[in-house]
């Protein structure tokens, strides 16, 4: 799938920017920035190129992974319904969820062995007794980031019923995975993005709303074609982004789908394939037989 000519070009010349899913793509399998995705990022800066963020989590879900590459400052957060500015501490073009739907995809998690996080601007709100049962709904890897940045209620769904903030993302983590074909049927009356992430969530999001519209709404504001853009991702929310891009790139840990629709495939997330994506950016067309049929080269 080639959806431009600058695929074929100079990388040094043609590309300005490259936006970065974070889980599964910049961390490791270990939740950790490796020091190659670092040290590249930082030679891209240098050579005036632009990084962004474009991820499924919320800004502050983010920061940690934000002190390790300083170098970036706007992310495309919550799967695309907001834009992020580091240097400003601000968020802008927002687009949340309605309190109808809110409160229609809580009636759903409530009823079932749904675990539901809910995305704000300024902050994510979960249940306290389900972020005590994180491994229960398959997300027990992120337990040291969630229990720093999580605020938590005694009851989600009271909470969400009162609370008069617009969420960004309603997340819905299931017990059995095999669940969020149940749940999407159940939801299917309401105008949502909804979109399978992680082991076993269900991300839910205003019509309209996914990372490949937030990064064309940024690309816009900072006066860069689209075409003018590498996407790299792992995962089923980094579809439209990666076809949105003049060259989307998927990880090696990508499932098929993801890599089907990619004009390239790099290495997985533990073999250096973000650096190597970054890299590309720069120009640093690798050997052929570099990487060896899987990855594309």
């Amino acid at each position: 799938m080639m959806k431009t000519s600058l695929c074929n070009s100079s990388l040094s010349t043609g590309f300005r920017l490259i936006a970065l899913d974070i889980d599964g793509t910049v961390l490791d399998s270990r939740k950790t920035v490796p020091e190659g995705v670092i040290r590249a990022a930082a030679q891209a800066a240098r050579m005036g190129k632009t990084l962004v963020f474009c991820s499924g989590r919320s800004v502050s879900e983010m920061e940690e992974v934000h002190f390790l590459l300083p170098m970036i400052r706007y992310a495309v957060f919550s799967s695309g319904a907001g834009i992020y500015d580091y240097a400003k501490r601000q968020a802008f073009e927002l687009r949340g969820l309605s309190r109808k739907q809110t409160c229609a995809i809580l009636a759903v998690a409530q009823r079932r062995e749904i675990m539901p996080h809910l995305s704000f601007a300024g902050r994510d709100v979960i249940q306290e007794s389900h972020l005590q049962n994180l491994e229960h709904y398959h997300m027990g890897v992120y337990r040291p980031m969630y229990e720093k940045v999580m605020t938590r209620v005694e009851d989600i769904f009271a909470y969400g019923a009162s609370c008069r903030e617009t969420p960004l993302k309603l997340n819905l983590y299931h017990a059995d995975p095999g669940e969020r074909e149940k749940t999407r049927r159940e939801l299917c009356g309401l105008d949502l993005e909804k979109v399978d992430s992680e082991v076993s969530s269900l991300e839910c999001s205003a019509s309209g709303v996914d990372k490949g519209q937030g990064l064309l709404r940024l690309c816009r504001r900072l006066g860069i074609p689209a075409e003018g853009c590498i996407a790299v991702g792992d995962g089923e929310n980094d579809l439209p982004m990666l076809r949105a891009a003049g060259m989307g790139i998927a990880m090696g840990n990508a499932s098929e789908r993801v890599r089907a629709a990619a004009d390239r495939v790099v290495p997985d997330l533990d073999h250096g394939g973000c650096a190597l994506a970054i890299r590309l950016l720069m120009g640093e067309e690798p050997q052929e037989d570099a990487f060896g049929p899987e990855t594309g080269f």
